[in-house]
Order: C-alpha cells, then sequence, then structure tokens
C-alpha cells in the first residue's frame, strides 16, 4: 500500500531520514507537487533535489509507490495532472475499478470519474464530494489545485504533516 504525505504551508520539509523510508517501503516510484513544481518518476535522488529546493511557505504532497494495478514505470507513479482542471491527485489504497490497459486504478479512477466532475462543478463543490465517496471505500486522495489541497479518507497526523499512512516508520532507524 502506498503512502501520501501531506505538507502543509509554513511547515518545513520532512527529514530525508523520513522520506527515504516511506521510499523504501513503497520502492515503486515517487512523486512530488507543490504550487510550483513537481516531479513523478523512480529516481528517489530526483525526488529529493525537488524537495530541497521547496519553498516552506507552499503546500507540498509526496507519493511513494507500492504498486498494485499497472506496471512498474514512471507514467504510472503519482501525481496525476490534469490541464483542463489545473488539478493534481494522488491515491493510497485500491479501488473496486477495472484499470484501463496499463494504467493504475488510481489513474483510471481519475481520469474518468473524478476531472469530469471537476470540470463541471469545481474541485470543492458537492458533486466532486459525491463523486470520490462513491469510489474511495477504505483508500485515501489527495488533490491539489494551486495552493489548494484537499485530503479523503484517513490520514494521521504526524510531525505536524499528514499521512495516508505510517507504515514506514518500520523502515526507518532508530
Amino acid at each position: 500500500m502506498c503512502v501520501i504525505a501531506y505538507i502543509p504551508q509554513g511547515t518545513q520539509t520532512l527529514p530525508t531520514e523520513i522520506i527515504t523510508a516511506m521510499h523504501r517501503a513503497n520502492p515503486h516510484g515517487c512523486g512530488l507537487v507543490t504550487p510550483t513544481d513537481s516531479y513523478k518518476g523512480m529516481s528517489l535522488n530526483t525526488l529529493l533535489r525537488h524537495l530541497k529546493k521547496r519553498d516552506p511557505s507552499q503546500p507540498c504532497l509526496m507519493h511513494f509507490r507500492l504498486a498494485t494495478h499497472g506496471s512498474i514505470k514512471k507514467a504510472n507513479c503519482h501525481p496525476f495532472y490534469d490541464r483542463q482542471t489545473e488539478t493534481w491527485f494522488m491515491h493510497n489504497g485500491i479501488l473496486d475499478i477495472i484499470p484501463k490497459g496499463d494504467m493504475t486504478d488510481s489513474e483510471t479512477a481519475f481520469r474518468e470519474i473524478l476531472v469530469p466532475e471537476i470540470a463541471a462543478h469545481g474541485l470543492s463543490s458537492d458533486d466532486v464530494r459525491y463523486a470520490v465517496q462513491s469510489i474511495i471505500g477504505g483508500s485515501r486522495f489527495a488533490f491539489m489545485q494551486g495552493d489548494e489541497v484537499q485530503l479523503y479518507g484517513q490520514y494521521e497526523r504526524w510531525l505536524g504533516c499528514w499521512f495516508s499512512n505510517l507504515r514506514f516508520r518500520y523502515y526507518m532507524r532508530f
């Protein structure tokens, strides 16, 4: 199961040890998005270089993938982006949908279900909340539009940040 980390604006970037633990627990790709930067790929070192440039006055979402649907490749890493709505999306969990081709269940849900609702009604609309609730199950979602972040599902607060789960802590050196 993947992990999403949300670093709110005004919060310092997480220590490298924690980011490395998230990657070790979820080694099939990583990504991040801030209002001014994004990265998705297979390289933890590249993600860390992007994080070093992060302005703490901006929110940041990070995702570390443990593959369930779709092959292990850059295209299946999160975040996913829609140009029309200028919306970024991350998912942690497994959705009860059939992925299209080699896409993940996450990207399929985003492109086929969520983006049309966001385009028609706006990210903060009741219609989008209803669409999310109809597919999320026990998963967690994270959206970013500009500097607005929306989290869905049960997140855990630790070190001033929000995490979709804390399983990665087993990979930390104590």
